[in-house]
């Protein structure tokens, strides 16, 4: 559970990402963040949706699971809890995001943006107008139990009030103890196919964990034309890391390697220590 915290906690922290500080913008300019996290040995789960002024919201996430009766909780009831405990609060509004959503209302007048007219080819040319790169980990540790961790900005653009899969159990996330699984892409998607609880089903029906996020997938473009991506670990130990986006970088580290690997455009890109 901390490994998996602090990586998403890390990855909010970075502006780079469509999470935390960076989070992409409503069509109202405002920012509203969605997360959660899960225990797969206890099947404990927790959720925030719709904040907007919390620094970590996959932090929340945890206190909602271990302070509170609920899984998931949403918009001011969600940013008095973050105050009671006493988490720091910031602006999560950068430059960057303020020119995506510029562009994207500018291509929306002009009837070109994909999630208005479905223009999958025009989607394929220019990835970076949805916006929706989902932060997410999964961690096995030495006993066998799995955990998964994951935090959105949304979509860009999106309406205020719109909650994608990231904060809903087997959605955007989902850990057991066949395996453990997020996923990212076109929240949507994930949200009707329950592509996180699903990735896990085939798992614990034997299948490995890169067979599943392959079928998965797939099953996002022939059922629904849509994005996906998916990060999983099964009992074994086996990963996946798969994604029929443009691009999906994504990093691991095991007892068996001797640094972190990360990989973009399906290569390594580095060995950090």
């Amino acid at each position: 559970m901390d490994a998996v915290e602090s990586a998403v906690k890390a990855m909010e922290d970075n502006p780079i990402f469509n999470a935390g500080m960076g989070s992409a913008l409503t069509y109202s300019g405002t920012v509203e963040m969605d997360a959660a996290i899960m225990d797969g040995e206890m099947l404990s789960a927790g959720a925030v949706a719709l904040v907007r002024r919390v620094k970590n919201p996959v932090v929340l996430a945890r206190i909602v699971m271990e302070n509170t009766d609920h899984v998931l909780l949403a918009g001011l009831t969600a940013e008095r809890l973050a105050r009671a405990f006493h988490l720091p609060s910031s602006n999560p509004i950068t430059p960057k995001r303020r020119k995506a959503l510029t562009r994207a209302k500018k291509q929306a007048a002009q009837g070109r943006v994909p999630w208005l007219k479905r223009n999958a080819a025009f989607l394929r040319r220019h990835p970076e107008v949805l916006g929706h790169d989902t932060v997410g980990a999964v961690a096995m540790d030495a006993a066998g139990h799995f955990a998964s961790a994951a935090s959105t900005g949304g979509m860009v653009m999106k309406l205020p009030g719109r909650i994608g899969d990231t904060p809903l159990i087997g959605s955007g996330l989902y850990s057991d103890k066949s395996g453990t699984a997020t996923v990212t892409g076109w929240g949507e998607i994930a949200v009707k196919l329950g592509l996180a609880r699903t990735m896990c089903l085939m798992m614990e029906n034997g299948m490995s964990a890169p067979k599943a996020a392959v079928k998965c997938v797939r099953w996002a473009s022939s059922r629904l034309h849509g994005h996906a991506g998916i990060i999983a670990i099964d009992r074994k130990g086996r990963i996946a890391a798969v994604h029929n986006t443009a691009y999906m970088p994504w990093a691991y580290a095991s007892d068996s390697v001797k640094s972190l690997r990360a990989y973009e455009y399906g290569k390594r890109v580095a060995r950090l220590t």
